[in-house]
């Protein structure tokens, strides 16, 4: 082998050397760029994933907000406009492939805007909570001393009705001094502790009203019950009987009605009955009433 060739030799293997350092720095350089490009993708990739964790947790905040809201009846309007908005922007994260910084930002204002009315909404929320707790305590408070007032108010009524009970009881007036007479035919009156059936023409009963400084002056009704030795009594509509009401409510015959006006003089009260009454012999009773109540007896017996 010749010089020449030699060199020729050595220049193609030079060349060779030269290109396959060549193309190893070119494979190297694309390599690297890959990584890069890799890396970008990789981070790009997690920032997305990262951001989007924050908005579905902001989502979440949101809509915890608007569950409270409703208890305490708030409007949710505006709200719920916000919502609508971050869900669309949660949607267009999930599509997006990479962040460019104009999307970046606008992301991170939505962010802090939303953090801030959540921030807000929250004290309102915390402030209507306190305030219904403090309405609820003062609710329950008037209940209390609504029930309060109630027993005292049923204790002053009850304490009333026996007031009241008292003084009717205390009211009730007294007949005092019965006195039972016979009127004979021509008009003279005989006082006996008996009497003969075919001397009496009519009865002359006397009473005095005794002192009540409860009784109201005013005119009362007073009744007489003349009742036979049988228990039966004397009552005939045509003579000026009739029934009246006991206290109770409950009706009760009566031979004799009277009306005069109580002044609490201890006045005197004269009944006198009517002729044609037929009188067996036995004992016999008169009973006196007034607004309802008995306020004395007597009798006399007839032989």
């Amino acid at each position: 082998m010749n010089s020449n060739t030699t060199k020729i030799l050595i220049g193609v293997i030079v060349a060779q050397t030269l290109l396959i350092v060549y193309l190893l720095f070119q494979i190297k350089t694309k390599n690297e760029n890959i990584s890069k490009l890799t890396q970008t993708v990789d981070i790009q990739s997690t920032e997305i994933q990262d951001k989007t964790k924050e908005l579905e947790s902001i989502s979440a905040d949101l809509e915890r907000v608007k569950a409270e809201r409703e208890k305490l009846g708030l409007d949710n309007s505006e709200l719920n406009a916000e919502i609508e908005e971050l869900n669309s922007a949660i949607g267009d994260l999930k599509k997006s492939k990479k962040l460019d910084d104009n999307k970046r930002k606008e992301l991170e204002k939505l962010v802090a805007k939303l953090r801030e009315d959540i921030t807000k909404r929250d004290q309102e929320i915390a402030g209507l909570k306190a305030a219904n707790d403090s309405l609820q305590t003062n609710v329950n408070t008037l209940s209390s001393e609504k029930a309060k007032l109630a027993d005292s108010i049923s204790n002053v009524s009850t304490k009333s009705r026996e007031v009241e009970s008292k003084l009717k009881f205390a009211s009730i007036l007294k007949a005092e001094n019965v006195k039972i007479t016979v009127l004979k035919s021509n008009g003279k009156e005989i006082e006996d502790d008996e009497y003969k059936a075919s001397k009496i023409d009519r009865l002359k009963i006397t009473y005095t009203l005794a002192d009540n400084k409860a009784a109201k002056h005013e005119s009362k009704d007073f009744y007489i019950r003349l009742k036979t030795p049988d228990g039966d009594v004397f009552s005939d509509p045509a003579n000026g009987g009739g029934y009246f009401n006991l206290a109770d409510g409950s009706p009760l015959s009566y031979t004799m009605k009277q009306t005069a006006e109580f002044d609490n003089s201890n006045q005197k009260i004269e009944f006198t009955t009517f002729s044609g009454l037929k009188f067996v012999p036995g004992f016999y009773k008169i009973e006196i009433y007034s607004e309802g109540y008995k306020i004395g007896e007597g009798n006399f017996k007839v032989k």
